[in-house]
Order: structure tokens, then C-alpha cells, then sequence
């Protein structure tokens, strides 16, 4: 946990507490001298013994006035312990080149019996083809760290300083990688909009023993570094900066991968954000690719697609503390009038031992857990302004995120105050069955507002839908949570009322449809009635003409 002070000038201001404290103790001894005086003429023994406890009371009041001045002193210095990662738009890249120059590069192991510094300055000139659209700046490394070429796109500066590298650009004796990787993580511009990055090259032949450290300060900044080693690992003996002094020297390449893995390791919390420390040897096939493939991801360069120009990278935020320091000043503030005002004859032993009880356990609560709830209920505050704004993205996204960090917090509470308010958002949105689903993870153990609240909306999207049988029994729910509230009462009889509308109107289309059918019934008995006495009447009729013909014609 990296413990960090932004302004230390401002425990300057903890100074006030001297002439406060002479101050008061002078007040002090004029109030008590008037007391006594007072008291001995005009109070009785009891007066006497409440006035006794005059001095406990100002000596209370003024330590804890002492103590929110000094709350207010640490708030403003800016302390902040802890990270957290910051989602940041890129554009662009930027790359140090890191060129260790030490007389250890002086050794011929290289392919093609060149000298390691030789071989590292083609290799970099060769990556430089592949680099039109990125920013570079190159830091020389030896005993200490220079910056010879800030970031620029200027190749030819680059190609004719790397064309000189030399052992004699610096006078400095020893090899500090440390102080070169650190120099170049400082030439990148603060705030700059550019992808930073950095490449070493090096045998990894150090003596002071600082890579280690710098690649951790480089990894919590959200800064990638790769170490690109040269040389061979068999030992080979050179000539020291003396000229005289004969040395071994090889290509460290465990040690550089240990240092890599140990500076990932001491900041766990970056690898969320894709930063990290590697080794690669440049003698491997595919290791220019290896390199340049990050600078794919966030800009163009010739030989590849050019694909999206910017890109969405993580940088490393402490957490700042103010919010807990100006929690406890106004605490102690508020104690201080409370000191003065009660007396303490007046407060039972018992109350006392309880009262100083919760005060302890208020401020290990402080201390420990306070900080993330408070940001949670920050965050939820934030989100449900968006949410008065008719903002209902901006809130959805505060209480996703909110809801997400306090199920990794453990935080239930928070966790189920932020789901409520999701579904609040989402029904706000007529998105009933998003809400509804979100109603359905409130806890049975939630605090009786969020349990009565998840049971009056999903019985809100129940009668909405027309299912007014599941609305009631919400509603019966809400009110076993709390059956103080008018408003589901009333729905509550709402539903019922709508469940017996729709039974008569049931009842009803069944009557309606029974008596068609009775009405039915007797049309066609009639109609067939009708078409019998028809029939029979034309069958009289047909039998006597026939009869009345026979004799004409016989």
C-alpha cells in the first residue's frame, strides 16, 4: 500500500494549535478563578460540586476542538493510500528508447561479431522504420540517466544520435538501469494523450541494483516496459572504464525476467489494465513483432492496418483520503460541543462506558471500512442526481458500477441499495422486465424500505401487465415488510377489484353464451317445423290434381 502525502507543507498550519492552546489555558484559569469566587458567595454545596466539574468540561472541549483542527490539517495536506484504475482515451504513442552505455556493451558477443552497443543500435534503427506515426525520446544510461533527445518526431535526430552511441557520451561511472528507466518515465509529459511506453536495451549488467524498483515505479504509473536483451550468456572478459581492468561480463537475461515478474507482482492491481514488464531476447525471430504490437493496438504504422487511431488505456489514481479526515474533524467538532454543553454529573457511568465504547468502535469503523462506503454512497449520490435529470444512462452506469464494487467489496448493504436503485432507473425507462429482474436479486434480509420499495414496484409491473393475481400478492408482501404505507394498501384493493371485474366478466360470457345457444335451439326447431307443414301441404295439393287430370283425360 503506497502511502502518499500531496501538500507536507501543510502540517505548517498544526503551528495554530500553540497560541490556541495558550490561549485557552489562560481563558481557563480567569473562568475557574471567577467560578470559585462566585461560588463561594452565592452556591450552596451542590452548586459547588457542579461548578467542580467546569474544568473536565472546557479541558474536553478544547481537546477536541484541537483534534478537528488537526482533522481539517490532514484533509487538506492530501493523503491518499491505495489505487485505482481510471479509464483514459489515447492517442497516439510515445516510446523512450533506453540505451544502456555501459563498457559491458563494449563486448563482441553479438550475432555477426558485433559489439552488443552496435547490435542495439541497429535493432533500434531498424524498429524506428516501423515507427512514423509515434513520438520517441531517447535516455542514455550509465552511471546515472540523461535525456539526450526529448519526444519528438524528428527521425533524423534520432537515427544520428543512435548511429554515435558510445561509452564516452557519458562520464559517469558504473551501470544504473534504475536511473535510466526512471529519467526516461520522467520525460513523458504529465497528462499527456499519447500511449507512453518504454524500451531498454541492455545486457542487464547492472551495479547498483535499482531495475527491480524502477520497473515496480513504472508499472504502478500504468507505464509497459520491455527489456531487450543483447549479447551472450557465456562470459567474455572486456576491459573496464580504466582501460586496464580486466572484467567478465554476459547477457543477465534471469535476472532481467526475475525483476520483470517481481515489479508485475508488487502491484497486483495493474494487471486489470494490461500493463506490463517483459524480456525479450533480440536475438529470437518474431521479437521486432512482439514489440510493435502494442503500438498497433493504439496507432499506425507502416507495414500494418492502420485500425482505430486512439484507444482506451488504464491509468494508475491514488485514492485520496480528504472525505475521511473532514468526516472525523466535523465529529470531533460536534463532540466538542456536546463536552461542553452536558454536564457529566447529569451521564450515567453506564451511559458513559457506552458512549466511549461507540466512539472506539466508530473510529476503527472509520478507519477501516469507511472509505469504500463512502464512496459507494458517493457514487450512488452522483448516479441519482443523473437520475432527477432524466439521465437515466448516466445513472444506470454509476449504479453498475456501484453495485459491482460492493459485491467485491463484501459491502451487502450497498450492494442492495444499488440494485434497487438500478430497477428504480430501469422501470423509469419502461423497462419493466429489466426492473423485474433486478427486483428479484433484493435479499430477504434487506433493510425493510429496500424489501417493502423491490415489492411495491414488481407489484406496480404485475398490474401493468394485467396479471392482477401476482400484483395482489406483492402488494400483501410490501406490506408484511412494512404495513404502515397507505400506497399498497390501496393498490392492494385495486387488484383485488380488478380480480373480481374480470371473474363476473368471465362469469357473464359463459350466461351470454348458454343462453345463444337455448335461442338457437329454438330457431331451428322452428324453422324445421316450418319446412314439415310445407311439405305436407304441397303433397295434398299434388294428389288431388292428379286425381281431377285423370278423369279429363280417361
Amino acid at each position: 500500500m503506497n502511502f502518499m502525502c500531496q501538500r507536507p507543507y501543510a502540517f505548517y498550519g498544526l503551528a495554530v494549535l500553540i497560541p490556541a492552546i495558550i490561549i485557552a489555558v489562560f481563558q481557563y484559569k480567569r473562568i475557574i478563578s471567577q467560578i470559585n469566587i462566585f461560588s463561594v458567595k452565592n452556591f450552596d454545596s451542590a452548586g459547588i460540586k457542579r461548578t467542580a466539574q467546569f474544568p473536565c468540561r472546557i479541558i474536553m472541549r478544547t481537546v477536541f476542538r484541537c483534534l478537528a483542527w488537526t482533522m481539517l490539517v490532514f484533509a487538506y495536506a492530501g493523503f491518499s493510500w491505495g489505487t485505482y484504475l481510471e479509464p483514459v482515451q489515447k492517442n497516439g504513442t510515445a516510446v523512450s528508447f533506453v540505451f544502456d552505455i555501459s563498457y559491458s556493451m563494449n563486448a563482441d558477443d553479438a550475432p555477426g561479431d558485433m559489439t552488443r552497443l552496435k547490435a542495439a543500435a541497429k535493432y533500434a534503427e531498424m524498429m524506428l522504420s516501423y515507427m512514423e506515426t509515434s513520438s520517441v525520446s531517447v535516455v542514455l544510461a550509465k552511471g546515472d540517466g540523461v535525456v539526450a533527445v526529448p519526444l519528438t518526431e524528428d527521425r533524423a535526430t534520432v537515427e544520428a544520435l543512435i548511429a554515435s552511441l558510445s561509452p564516452g557520451l557519458m562520464t559517469s561511472v558504473g551501470t544504473s538501469l534504475g536511473k535510466g528507466i526512471e529519467t526516461a518515465l520522467k520525460s513523458f509529459p504529465p497528462n499527456s494523450a499519447q500511449s507512453n511506453m518504454i524500451w531498454v536495451f541492455t545486457d542487464g549488467d547492472e551495479t547498483d541494483g535499482q531495475l527491480e524498483n524502477a520497473l515496480s515505479e513504472c508499472v504502478r504509473c500504468g507505464v509497459p516496459v520491455s527489456l531487450i536483451g543483447f549479447g551472450s550468456e557465456r562470459e567474455v572478459q572486456i576491459l573496464a572504464g580504466d582501460g586496464k581492468t580486466p572484467v567478465l561480463t554476459a547477457l543477465r537475461s534471469e535476472k532481467m525476467r526475475k525483476a520483470a515478474a517481481s515489479a508485475v507482482k508488487r502491484n497486483p492491481v495493474n494487471s486489470f489494465s494490461g500493463v506490463s514488464v517483459q524480456y525479450i531476447d533480440a536475438t529470437e525471430p518474431g521479437s521486432a513483432l512482439e514489440l510493435l504490437e502494442p503500438l498497433k493496438k493504439s496507432s499506425a504504422y507502416a507495414g500494418f492496418d492502420s485500425g482505430e487511431l486512439s484507444s482506451v488505456s488504464y491509468e494508475v489514481k491514488p485514492v485520496k483520503r480528504y472525505g475521511l479526515f473532514l468526516c472525523l474533524a466535523f465529529i470531533f467538532f460536534a463532540l466538542s460541543f456536546i463536552a461542553a454543553e452536558f454536564a457529566p454529573e447529569n451521564i450515567s457511568k453506564k451511559f458513559r462506558k457506552t458512549m466511549l465504547s461507540a466512539l472506539i468502535f466508530s473510529a476503527v469503523f472509520l478507519l477501516s471500512s469507511c472509505s469504500s462506503r463512502v464512496d459507494g454512497a458517493k457514487n450512488i449520490l452522483k448516479s441519482s442526481w443523473s437520475w432527477y435529470q432524466r439521465k437515466y444512462y448516466e445513472a444506470v452506469a454509476g449504479y453498475l458500477q456501484t453495485a459491482a464494487d460492493a459485491e467485491e467489496s463484501g459491502d451487502k448493504m450497498l450492494h442492495q441499495y444499488a440494485v434497487y436503485d438500478l430497477a428504480a432507473t430501469y422501470l423509469m425507462m419502461n423497462e419493466d422486465d429489466a426492473a423485474l429482474e433486478r427486483l428479484k436479486q433484493i435479499a430477504p434480509d434487506a433493510p425493510k424500505s429496500v424489501r417493502y420499495a423491490a415489492y411495491y414496484n414488481a407489484g406496480i409491473i404485475a398490474h401493468r401487465k394485467g396479471d392482477y393475481n401476482n400484483a395482489a400478492q406483492c402488494f400483501r408482501d410490501a406490506l408484511k415488510a412494512d404495513g404502515s404505507k397507505t400506497d399498497a394498501k390501496v393498490n392492494l384493493e385495486l387488484s383485488l377489484m380488478k380480480m373480481e371485474k374480470e371473474a363476473r366478466a368471465k362469469e357473464s360470457s359463459l350466461v351470454t353464451v348458454s343462453e345463444n345457444n337455448e335461442n338457437v335451439n329454438a330457431m331451428q326447431r322452428a324453422v324445421f317445423e316450418r319446412i314439415r307443414e310445407n311439405d305436407q301441404k304441397q303433397w295434398k295439393n299434388s294428389g288431388n290434381s292428379e286425381n281431377s287430370n285423370s278423369s279429363v283425360d280417361y
